[in-house]
């Protein structure tokens, strides 16, 4: 069974617009899809920026950390060497997905830090 902490109201006012909301709601979609049951959780930093994480419903591991941090977009995932920074979320999102997807084994994915750029 599949459960998740789904984005609402709420995440907004702790600094995620409605679309960047849409694109979690889309990578928690594509965990799903993957086979995980996935919990979601959000908060601001001491700096005010902030953060999403999606955790393994059952363990509570991380599976995926998000920030916006500067205006740039971050992801931070156990299954990756580095965190990933790009400029736009959907392009992320994106990159997220394809690299897990690549990955036949998640401990196996190596990606070098910062391989957004600042796009």
């Amino acid at each position: 069974m599949k459960s998740a902490k789904r984005p609402d109201q709420t995440d907004v006012q702790m600094g995620w617009s409605e679309q960047e909301l849409a694109h979690f709601r889309r990578a928690v979609n594509l965990l799903w899809d993957a086979g995980l049951s996935i919990e979601t959780d959000n908060g601001l930093t001491d700096e005010d920026e902030p953060w999403f994480v999606f955790c393994d419903a059952h363990s509570g591991e991380v599976v995926a950390h998000f920030a916006k941090i500067s205006g740039k977009f971050v992801v931070w995932t156990p299954f990756f060497t580095g965190a990933i920074t790009w400029g736009v979320v959907t392009n992320l999102i994106e990159l997220f997905d394809f690299l897990c997807r690549q990955s036949a084994s998640p401990s196996t994915a190596t990606v070098s830090p910062s391989v957004g750029g600042g796009r």
